[in-house]
């Protein structure tokens, strides 16, 4: 769940943030059960959006208050040339053993 603090419109905020300035929420009351102070509203996301991981990447987009109701969707940032080569280099390294190459001659 997230969550946006009405006051200031700080977002997004999580139950973590909330029990800084409300202690006296019980710990064992979280996810649907967690009791929201009316200082703090509930925001509810859009669906994440289809992206190449190698090339995008996204960001929550600004939330929107329609009707009492707080939503938010996402933007999609496109990687520059030089990130797109950064990623592909910092894959490789993380699995050396995943290299192209042809098939080891084996006798069987």
């Amino acid at each position: 769940m997230i969550y946006i603090k009405l006051s200031t419109l700080e977002f997004p905020r999580h139950e973590g943030d909330i029990r800084l300035e409300h202690p006296e929420i019980p710990e064992n009351l979280t996810g649907d059960s967690f009791p929201c102070p009316n200082t703090y509203a509930k925001v509810i996301a859009e669906p994440f959006p289809i992206i190449d991981d190698t090339k995008q990447s996204y960001v929550y987009d600004v939330p929107k208050n329609e009707n009492g109701t707080w939503t938010v969707g996402y933007v999609i940032i496109n990687y520059s040339p030089e990130e797109i080569a950064r990623i592909a280099e910092m894959k490789a390294k993380a699995n050396p053993l995943k290299k192209p190459g042809k098939a080891p001659n084996v006798v069987t």
